[in-house]
């Protein structure tokens, strides 16, 4: 694996533990602080410190380093949990992300001295000291407790000196033990702790470990280094050294294993005076090592793990897995184990079933023409075939948490630029759909959040003179509804003011003064290019380009928004998304002699009309009486050029769509053939962009049929309607 892939790894891996401390911190803000949250955000943090140091983010590093300590300090309870202290960690973790991203970017770190300062300030060492800026340190440099020294490595350009004498090093590690040793302390228990090969490879620090047992009253009394090799066989990233710790008996067992509860299987722990030091577990059989240099005396014979007494194994020796392998079939993974898996990999696996859909549509699509019903054989392909298609998409699936755990951050800052305290209401989180949807969701997302901040939420002098709590309430939700899903923002402000809407509108000259419109065409035109009703322009809004921003991300998503607003009690957007942009449900229509697919997530209803429904308006158009409300008809004859199609709405099919910008519309259709999933080819990659086309897929008889982007293609027919016939504008 090459540097940069490993790197790619841990990018992944601050996402995870930046989520994780987010979460940790969001449940102290709402009261819930014992210990596993606690530990939750402090293991988070630790672990992005470890890979900043591997890789040599050393601003990165300092900063997490800081951040660690006061962590620390408030799980060792010497710093208690206050609001003050919530909203300044908080803020930390937002410059923390900083950090990560601008290491992943190469770019320059974020400026942190201040923050900093008020970070140390608030640990147990220094309350109610004045703050002091910190400096940026290249290792550790707190005094170690009790026998333990931290050494500080000035770094260099040049190579290190390896000149040096590696048996008056072990002497002068021995000494230190032994000099450290209070004199009458007599340890009642002991435990021995043996750090593997790979305890240094996963951001791990031992060190950090004997430290903490050092603070729980631990003593060190013995260094096991029979594991060391020659120093030309020597490999800094591998943990060599054993160690012996006494505790006083008031210290419990349990208080020791809560330090390595995180640590996997990087250290084995063994309780009780008389056990003996585990054995170090390499990646390859010891055999192929260098033999170590002489162990002490006092040091017992190496033994597997599992047959020391009392001892603690986090995970087996590879010998004794290898037997086990030997006599029983591999039990299935536990669940929660998960790999990580390049993105492109995925990709392919999904083009290749959309391909085994098509596939499987054409044998059926073959042995109906020839006259020949489907055998048990192919209706289990046909099976199979749905259930690698739906394990696929799985796949991909990913919760929209990720999405929903930014917000917290963006009303952070919208609090500190507006004054307006907003409370946050999360459900659905756990809501899948495809990675691909997911990362195109966070821009407009992020958009109408500050849109409903800025605009919707009151100050909190007009909440209160309102009736309402001072601190507003942002609404988010997610749920999986007929093959789509709905994510819903609203908030409880004062609602669209619809008459200022209007009023805008009018002086843009988007719409004349004497326009009728109803309450939720109004609400829409908040969504035309350069509207905004802001008095003047912030960082936040007012150039009216952020909800034309939202309309065209959630229409290239092939999905459509609904706005909801009761003026007084607030307003809520509705996003309306595919699962995955990959496959789709459709309708197969005939027009002429032209194939096409009208997406189901459009469809409301189809109808075959009665000649009294249809009424006539102007030149080679008509509208339809569809439960007391008339709506325009529109072949689709006309539009894809289709020969030999029904012009008459008696002689064919209408198919009720629903649009974003146009409302509903009858969609006039020879006849429909089938409703199928179908496979979304991009137009784009093989051919280029053609307006009305949303795409295009492969039917089982082998023909291509274009895939219909129902909003284009009325929006474009109803303006070609305005421009010859007023009264059908008017009257769409």
């Amino acid at each position: 694996m090459t540097a940069e892939e490993i790197q790619a790894i841990f990018f992944a891996e601050c996402e995870e533990s930046l989520a994780a401390a987010e979460q940790g911190l969001a449940a102290c803000k709402e009261g819930t602080q014992d210990s596993d949250t606690v530990n939750a955000v402090f293991r988070g943090v630790h672990s992005i410190k470890g890979g900043a140091g591997a890789f040599g983010y050393s601003a990165l590093q300092a900063f997490t380093h800081t951040f660690e300590t006061l962590l620390s300090d408030v799980r060792d309870g010497t710093v208690a949990i206050t609001e003050p202290l919530i909203d300044l960690m908080l803020i930390a973790l937002d410059t923390l992300s900083d950090h990560v991203t601008a290491a992943r970017d190469s770019t320059e770190p974020p400026e942190d001295a201040a923050l900093q300062a008020e970070l140390t300030a608030a640990m147990a060492a220094n309350a109610g000291a004045a703050p002091a800026p910190v400096a940026a340190p290249v290792a550790i440099q707190e005094p170690m407790p009790v026998s333990m020294e931290a050494k500080t490595i000035e770094p260099s350009d040049d190579d290190f000196d390896l000149d040096f004498d590696l048996d008056a090093l072990l002497d002068d590690i021995s000494g230190e033990i032994g000099d450290a040793q209070p004199a009458g302390v007599m340890p009642r228990w002991e435990v021995r702790v043996r750090a593997h090969s790979a305890a240094m490879r996963n951001g791990s620090e031992p060190l950090l470990m004997l430290r903490e047992m050092a603070e729980l009253g631990g003593i060190c009394t013995d260094c096991d280094t029979s594991a060391i090799p020659p120093l030309d066989s020597f490999d800094p990233g591998t943990g060599y050294f054993g160690w012996v710790f006494s505790f006083p008996v008031e210290v419990s067992e349990a208080a020791v294993r809560d330090i390595f509860d995180f640590v996997g299987d990087d250290c084995t722990l063994v309780f009780g005076e008389n056990a003996q030091m585990p054995p170090i577990r390499f990646p390859a059989p010891v055999a192929q090592v260098a033999p170590p240099v002489a162990a002490p005396a006092a040091t017992a014979p190496l033994a597997a793990a599992a047959d020391l007494p009392n001892a603690t194994p986090v995970a087996p020796a590879e010998d004794a897995q290898a037997s086990r392998s030997q006599q029983a079939p591999p039990a299935p993974p536990a669940p929660g184990q998960s790999i990580r898996i390049e993105l492109f990999k995925l990709d392919k696996l999904i083009d290749a079933v959309g391909e085994l859909v098509i596939a499987q549509a054409m044998m059926a699509q073959r042995l109906a023409s020839d006259g020949l019903s489907a055998s048990d054989e192919m209706t289990l392909i046909e099976g199979l075939t749905r259930d690698i298609q739906e394990s696929a998409m799985a796949i991909r699936a990913q919760p929209i948490g990720s999405v929903f755990s930014r917000v917290p951050r963006i009303l952070r800052e919208l609090a500190s630029s507006t004054g307006k305290h907003v409370r946050l209401e999360v459900s659905g989180e756990s809501t899948e759909l495809d990675k691909t949807v997911i990362e195109r969701l966070g821009e407009p997302l992020t958009h109408l959040i500050r849109n409903a901040v800025d605009h919707g939420i009151e100050p909190a002098d007009e909440r209160i003179a309102a009736g309402k709590p001072a601190e507003g309430t942002l609404t988010l939700s997610a749920e999986h509804r007929s093959g789509r899903i709905l994510i819903r923002i609203g908030d409880d402000g004062k609602g669209i003011d619809r008459d200022r809407v209007f009023a805008k509108a009018v002086e843009k000259g988007l719409i004349t003064p004497d326009t009728v419109m109803t309450k939720e065409e109004i609400d829409l035109l908040i969504f035309a290019p350069g509207f905004s009703t802001a008095a003047q322009i912030t960082n936040v809004s007012g150039r009216g380009v952020g909800m034309d921003v939202v309309r065209q991300n959630v229409k290239d998503l092939g999905g459509r928004i609904t706005i909801e607003s009761e003026p007084g009690s607030g307003t809520t957007f509705t996003l309306t998304l595919p699962l995955t942009l990959a496959i789709s449900d459709g309708m197969v229509v005939n027009v002429g002699d032209q194939t096409l697919v009208v997406p189901l997530a459009n469809v409301v209803e189809s109808l075959r009309p009665e000649p009294h429904e249809v009424q006539g308006l102007g030149a080679n158009r008509c509208m339809i009486n569809v439960r007391g409300r008339f709506i325009p008809v529109i072949p689709l004859s006309a539009s894809v050029g289709a020969i030999g199609a029904a012009t008459q709405p008696q002689d064919g099919v209408l198919i009720v769509v629903e649009t974003e910008s146009a409302g509903r519309a009858a969609l006039l259709v020879d006849a429909i053939c089938d409703q199928r999933q179908v496979v979304i080819k991009s137009l784009d990659t093989h051919y280029r962009s053609v307006e009305g086309v949303a795409g295009a897929t492969i039917l089982g008889d082998g023909r291509v049929a274009l895939i219909v982007d129902v909003d284009s293609l009325v929006s474009r027919s109803l303006a070609s309607a305005q421009a010859t016939s007023g009264p059908l504008a008017e009257a769409a």
